[in-house]
């Protein structure tokens, strides 16, 4: 076992921590980290440690929009507008039903032939880096049939559901529109239309101003932390400490006393309260 890439703190930084000198317990304070990191960022909506991230916004019409996972330390491509990039159309008449989809990191082909065999092939975003290659990929797929109209990042690519390829040919889109003039605030993570090549396609829409569309923004920036701010670790710190030291503690009683010994846990709704208060600066809210 080893930590995940989302892990908020180290083994050896937990053990110091909580005075920990033994290895023995090494795997589970590992799998502490990793479960705490999960709960933090569920919790906060959004992840932390700095990676590349590639996302579809919705803009409302707007010269401003936020990054999912800030603070950016870059920002590579942000576009919007639609421009075909690949033609898929059905090779096999005889065919029931023969669909294409674009999810966030493939395309999912699935056929369902005469006789009622069902056929699901999903080709990665990670194998097939470009449309070019993409389409040769589904040309080369039993049943369908592609043809390029241009090359650009998969990544670009529309989402979309099944769309049948039988009674029309479906169209994969792509954002294209990289021309225009942005301001970029790295700390929150705004990106700020300056300026765009307006009419850029032929669109419904107001000047210097993002789309008014469901997620018709597309950024691939890198966000997030590349030293984990202390909160977040302070707040990984202690529920990795409660988890650890509460694991064999009947956690319904707070309170025991034997003759003059007595023993009181800290209230588990102050307990999380001091946590959720760490956690609240960076919490992301929709």
């Amino acid at each position: 076992m080893a930590l995940a890439p989302n892990a908020l703190t180290t083994v050896a930084a937990v053990k110091t921590y909580m005075g920990i000198a033994s290895s023995s317990d090494d795997d589970l304070l590992e799998s502490l980290v990793n479960n705490v990191s999960d709960q933090i960022e569920r919790w906060c909506d959004r992840t932390f440690a700095a990676t590349t991230y590639t996302e579809y916004l919705d803009a409302y019409g707007t010269r401003t929009i936020a990054v999912q996972n800030p603070p950016l330390e870059s920002v590579d491509i942000v576009a919007f507008g639609s421009q075909n990039s690949i033609y898929v159309g059905s090779s096999a008449s005889t065919d029931l039903a023969a669909t294409i989809g674009v999810e966030p990191d493939r395309v999912r082909l699935h056929r369902i032939q005469e006789d009622g065999t069902t056929t699901t092939t999903t080709l990665l975003f990670s194998s097939y880096p470009t449309t070019a290659l993409l389409q040769a990929a589904i040309n080369s797929t039993a049943g369908f049939d592609a043809s390029l109209v241009k090359n650009a990042p998969v990544a670009t690519l529309h989402r979309m559901g099944g769309r049948d390829t039988q009674v029309a040919s479906a169209y994969l889109t792509i954002a294209d529109d990289m021309e225009s003039e942005y301001r970029i605030d790295y700390d929150r993570g705004l990106i700020h239309l300056r300026s765009d090549a307006f009419p850029r396609f032929a669109e419904h829409r107001r000047d210097n101003r993002f789309p008014n569309q469901f997620q018709s923004v597309f950024v691939q920036y890198v966000g997030g932390y590349s030293t984990i701010p202390n909160a977040l670790v302070q707040a990984a710190f202690e529920l990795i400490s409660d988890a650890y030291r509460g694991r064999d503690r009947d956690r319904t009683m707070n309170q025991e006393s034997l003759g003059d010994y007595s023993y009181t846990v800290r209230p588990w709704a102050e307990w999380n309260e001091n946590i959720r208060s760490l956690l609240a600066p960076f919490r992301r809210i929709r």
